[in-house]
């Protein structure tokens, strides 16, 4: 399959996969390739099997040439990994045996990222979107994170911004996989403890204007609800004082309002031991931004004619 392309932004431009050097004892392997990567449509996703989530997904988008289609797709296993290596959707249903409905599959590369095809071919385009749905590119993610905040970056970021540029947007995203993450109350259908991932990070990369690379990141989290919802037990990382190195959650503390944020990239690198392909940052010497929800109307990329539904996008972003 057609996986993440490092040359999508420009032959001048390459934007590679983020160095995950220090994962490299927990990704899962490719039993086809023999290799760390699985290559779906216009995304790729390296995973850990010992979280059994993604370490990274990264995937291409064209807005420009996103096509409306039907929503579809059930998640499904990636046989060219091991069972073990990814959650199923029993799992699913133990994390929803003490809240129903309250834990989601939340995809990182959204089904709308790769919903896009260059001859403007909707069954194409179709196809790529349903291609998201295995379970190495979700993670569980709680239903007010996964259809709130998280889901109105994506849109602001990505495919109903009100203006066609940049065209081309190259998107890495997956949980901060912290050792102190909590653990789920419900261990998995196999009897392990699951470590709960608190917090999201996106990092995007587009050309401006100015024929210059940028870059920007994002961080959510989800400690509030999981924690309201009493579905975590949190002796993990109470005790910071001790702990040498930085915790996913400790940099969020001292926030009173919502866990959502546009932060230097520098910050991401530090929490997920990552290393990203250098661009300008405009963000890149502030404190994390909260990012706030507001009410719009969205204009459409080929004929900007006004949606009349209204929606919503997130304000305050510096990109």
């Amino acid at each position: 399959m057609r996986g993440y392309n490092d040359h999508f932004l420009g032959v001048n431009f390459v934007v590679g996969m983020p160095d995950y050097e220090e994962y490299d004892n927990d990704v899962a392997i490719n039993k086809v390739t023999n290799e760390g990567v699985l290559d779906y449509i216009y995304y790729s996703v390296i995973q850990s099997k010992s979280r059994r989530v993604p370490i990274i997904s990264a995937s291409n988008i064209y807005r420009v040439k996103f096509e409306k289609v039907d929503r579809s797709g059930n998640f499904k296993k990636d046989d060219r990994i091991k069972d073990a290596e990814q959650l199923t959707s029993k799992d699913y249903k133990k994390f929803n045996t003490i809240k129903e409905a309250t834990i989601e599959k939340g995809h990182m590369t959204k089904r709308e990222d790769v919903q896009w095809d260059l001859n403007g071919d909707e069954l194409d385009a179709q196809i790529a979107a349903i291609s998201t749905f295995f379970y190495p590119n979700a993670a569980p993610q709680h239903a007010s994170l996964n259809n709130g905040p998280w889901k109105h970056l994506e849109n602001s970021l990505i495919i109903k911004g009100r203006v066609p540029e940049p065209a081309k947007v190259s998107v890495f995203t997956a949980p901060v996989l912290d050792n102190l993450d909590p653990e789920f109350k419900v261990r998995l259908q196999d009897g392990s403890i699951f470590k709960i991932p608190i917090l999201f990070w996106k990092v995007i990369y587009y050309l401006k204007n100015d024929g210059k690379l940028y870059r920007a990141g994002f961080l959510m989290g989800q400690i509030n609800p999981l924690r309201k919802d009493d579905l975590i037990n949190e002796f993990g990382f109470r005790d910071f004082d001790i702990v040498e190195k930085k915790s996913s959650l400790k940099p969020f503390l001292e926030f009173k309002e919502d866990e959502n944020y546009q932060v230097p990239v520098l910050l991401i690198e530090e929490l997920t031991n990552l290393k990203f392909q250098d661009a300008i940052d405009r963000h890149e010497n502030m404190k994390p931004t909260i990012l706030k929800l507001q009410e719009i109307q969205i204009r459409n990329f080929e004929d900007a004619i006004i949606n009349q539904e209204l929606t919503f996008e997130v304000s305050g972003l510096l990109v």
